[in-house]
């Protein structure tokens, strides 16, 4: 069976997923990470939180079960199809640049090589594989899952899946991510996608898998044809459907989270993300933020070692 999911992180953690199972807690490094501006912890401070930290890990290992599969059937075959667009041909080279910008071409980190694009061309090639395995594997009958979720990125690369898988004859399984999800131990959990959860909490949602049948497909397949046709700079999820939007859909959410005074780009970015649960990446917020800078709507105030380091006020 070929497991579909829609990014790396989630790719990964479902590699991983497909044979973990329960297993005692491995101490290992743990790290305390400090925002600027904050003094580090006592060492009473830090032994609780590495006790609650184990408490926690001790408690999803108790429960993890595998998914079963092999770890090389894990498919990412798309690359952020809410942004950017989705047919012409400035589509394929509007992805590859996207990636090139996600790994720093946009908001580069302090020592980023501009010429260093050794990460970027792996991971290219590897979506490329990706989508051609799950073509070659849908022509021949292999069975696939898809994993996904209501964040704009995964319903997008879901509505692409079907559209491909079209009229195809292999079976299609979905298994959407539930805003909230009771465990057998008691608790709930509730995730904005996949990548999120731990790998031995990704089989506790298998009983919700559903079949697609190709009518559904065919159904889903016409409304991702209109999407393409629309070509939006951005598709968003409104009331649970995609619709194409414009680029400057999310700047209402950002500006709402813009507080008064000086403050720094990554704090702008935390509060949106955090209180907003858009299911967006930072790297379009920063954008968004940058763009109301070009725009005159803030105004840089100091320059950090990056973007996201930078002090900026709103315009008086």
């Amino acid at each position: 069976m070929l497991q579909i999911v829609f990014s790396d992180s989630e790719c990964g953690t479902l590699k991983l997923a497909t044979h973990c199972g329960p297993s005692s807690w491995d101490d290992g490094l743990i790290g305390f990470i400090l925002g600027d501006g904050e003094q580090e912890s006592s060492q009473e401070e830090k032994n609780q939180a590495m006790a609650q930290l184990k408490a926690r890990r001790e408690k999803e290992n108790r429960r993890a079960q595998p998914v079963g599969g092999n770890p090389g059937d894990v498919l990412c075959p798309c690359i952020g199809l809410d942004i950017g667009p989705l047919s012409g041909p400035e589509a394929e080279k509007a992805r590859f640049d996207l990636l090139t910008a996600w790994l720093g071409g946009d908001f580069p980190l302090p020592g980023y090589d501009p010429e260093d694009h050794a990460q970027r061309d792996m991971l290219w090639e590897e979506r490329q594989r990706d989508r051609k395995r799950l073509l070659d594997g849908s022509k021949h009958g292999e069975a696939v899952r898809i994993w996904y979720s209501n964040a704009p990125y995964s319903l997008c690369g879901f509505f692409e899946v079907l559209w491909l898988l079209r009229d195809c004859d292999c079976p299609v399984t979905a298994v959407e991510m539930p805003r909230w999800m009771s465990l057998e131990d008691g608790t709930a959990q509730s995730c904005l996608n996949w990548g999120d959860l731990s790998p031995g909490d990704w089989a506790a949602y298998l009983p919700l898998e559903r079949e697609i049948p190709k009518s559904v497909r065919r159904a889903v397949a016409m409304e991702w044809s209109r999407l393409r046709a629309e070509n939006a700079p951005l598709r968003a999820v409104i009331n649970g459907r995609l619709h194409s939007v414009d680029e400057d859909f999310y700047d209402a959410f950002i500006r709402a989270h813009i507080p008064d005074g000086t403050f720094r780009v990554g704090q702008l970015i935390v509060e949106v993300l955090g209180r907003c649960q858009l299911g967006i990446g930072d790297w379009w917020v920063a954008k968004r933020i940058q763009t109301m800078e070009n725009r005159g709507e803030l105004i840089t105030v100091s320059k950090g070692d990056c973007f996201y380091q930078d002090e900026v006020r709103r315009v008086q």
